[in-house]
């Protein structure tokens, strides 16, 4: 018994050199440049390293993180991401480059909102809470949970909310450029009577909006509600310049395999794949409860020309 632990040692000593020893030497020597990613066991990416990795935390962020303000009419609205540099962020949450706005709105119950109306702007709400009404150029439509209300340009619009409990929205604005032509009446969507996509990234259910009135955007973009079932996880990918993907988490408490980090993500929170190819996300399902998303594809990466 007394030789054993010696031998033991040594036997464990041999057996870190031979699994451990040349990713040692790769993780104490620092880069200059973000590893590509890999699943190699002997990819230099199998370490984290600090000195050049994507900062991915800057990415992500929830509307707590900011202060209130009023705009649309009435509505109080709390900035999840925000216009910068999706490259280099100057602060956290500032990945915007095609996109004006992405915020929290909220109407206060027994509340109607005032007229509001831009000749360069468009509004995607989606109702996460609540119930109300909305009107625009003559048309109404009650307003519940999982239903969507684009706002074209040039077109005045009206929020109600008649009920007890809060309105509760994720907006996105849009800036159009000159000589855009917008629709003539807003769009009103919802996933409930689309066919689901099942499979995409292994454990994707996506489900795209249908409208009454296809919306007219002014970027290459457009929205779905994804989930993901009991215990399951995505598939880790990337994406490169000109791809603004946006995933809002609206139900359950998700973990976020971001990069070389694993975050927590709850309702509220969004976040933004940074467009380096460095930087794989995957959306993990670790509950028996129901997880569900807001995904945004801005997507002029896949623009012809």
């Amino acid at each position: 018994m007394r030789a054993f632990v010696p031998l033991a040692a040594a036997a464990l000593f041999i057996f870190g050199l031979v699994f451990w020893g040349s990713d040692a030497s790769q993780s104490a020597s620092k880069l200059t440049e973000e590893p590509d990613p890999s699943f190699a066991e002997d990819a230099v990416s199998n370490h984290r390293h600090p000195e050049v990795d994507t900062d991915v935390s800057l990415y992500i962020n929830h509307w707590r993180n900011s202060l209130p303000q009023e705009g649309h009419g009435g509505l109080i609205e709390r900035d999840i991401l925000t216009p910068g540099d999706p490259l280099k962020p100057p602060r956290k949450g500032a990945v915007l480059k095609y996109l004006k706005a992405y915020r929290r709105a909220v109407l206060q119950p027994q509340t109607n909102a005032g007229p509001f109306k831009s000749s360069t702007e468009q509004v995607f709400f989606y109702v996460t809470a609540g119930t109300g009404r909305v009107e625009a150029g003559g048309k109404k439509a009650g307003l519940e949970d999982g239903f969507a209300v684009f706002v074209p340009a040039g077109l005045e619009c009206r929020l109600f909310n008649p009920a007890d409990e809060q309105l509760e929205m994720i907006m996105v604005v849009e800036e159009v450029p000159p000589g855009f032509v917008p629709n003539a009446e807003i769009s009103l969507g919802s996933t409930r009577d689309s066919i689901p996509d099942v499979g995409m990234h292994w454990a994707h259910i996506g489900r795209g909006f249908v409208y009454d009135v296809p919306p007219k955007f002014a970027n290459p973009m457009g929205f779905a509600a994804v989930s993901i079932d009991n215990f399951d996880i995505a598939q880790p990918h990337i994406h490169g310049p000109g791809c603004e993907e946006i995933w809002c988490q609206v139900k359950g408490k998700s973990l976020l395999l971001f990069g070389n980090r694993l975050f927590e993500q709850e309702p509220g929170e969004a976040f933004l794949i940074p467009p380096n190819r460095k930087v794989p996300h995957s959306s993990i399902n670790p509950t028996g409860e129901h997880m569900l998303w807001l995904y945004l594809g801005n997507r002029h990466d896949k623009v012809k020309g």
